[in-house]
């Protein structure tokens, strides 16, 4: 009788609630210390992983660390300060984690205006473009050399489904002449989303080890 055909094995489903181990990986998260980013950051604890909360309020990070710690036991968890809307202080930021490589970077942190007036940060950048695109898309320029010297490098941007009904007008980047909050946000978090998958391209085209990866985080409660 003819052998029977070999049996591929099935393929593991993936299960949020079990996730592989990342043992000896390290994981930034910005803005990790609330809503989104801070669920990120509490299940990839339990993978393991080292993971640090990029900042700009080291309370609330110091409590988000001490929650991980009180749900995740063992965490290795702790914050470095990021602050996004300061281009200047990201290098030092990258620094700060003091580790000679990165296997992955969250981009998460985020900033929502409901407020008709338009707002700057320190920069002269508009507040919502400056942090959600420019500082990330700046952060990740410090990190490359720390993603590359990982196995296999991870950039994930966060992304939103507020993109999905806007256009960049390149002639206005910052909403000089169209300000709308609503309108403004979506424009950022499309400039991040195109970016995510920019560098992925560009990755692949150099052979790099390193991906891009663009995402929908779905939603969480916050405080």
């Amino acid at each position: 009788m003819p052998s029977a055909a070999p049996t591929e094995s099935p393929t593991e489903r993936w299960d949020v609630h079990s996730l592989p181990r990342a043992d000896g990986k390290t994981f930034l998260v910005t803005g990790g210390n609330a809503g989104i980013g801070y669920f990120v950051a509490e299940q990839l604890a339990g993978t393991g992983a080292t993971v640090v909360l990029g900042s700009r309020a080291p309370d609330r990070a110091d409590a988000a660390v001490a929650s991980i710690r009180s749900r995740v036991p063992g965490a290795r968890v702790r914050h470095i300060r990021l602050d996004l809307a300061d281009l200047s202080s990201l290098e030092a930021s990258a620094e700060a984690l003091g580790s000679d490589r990165l296997d992955a970077v969250v981009h998460n942190a985020g900033v929502k205006f409901d407020q008709p007036t338009r707002r700057e940060t320190g920069d002269g950048h508009e507040a919502m473009f400056g942090i959600n695109h420019l500082g990330h898309f700046a952060l990740t320029h410090w990190l490359a050399p720390l993603l590359a010297a990982a196995p296999e490098g991870r950039v994930i941007t966060t992304g939103s489904f507020a993109a999905t009904s806007e256009r960049l007008d390149l002639d206005d980047l910052e909403s000089t002449r169209d300000y709308e909050p609503e309108r403004t946000y979506g424009r950022s978090k499309l400039a991040q989303m195109l970016f995510g998958f920019e560098l992925d391209r560009r990755l692949r085209a150099i052979g790099s080890t390193v991906r891009s990866v663009v995402t929908h985080p779905g939603g969480a409660l916050d405080s």
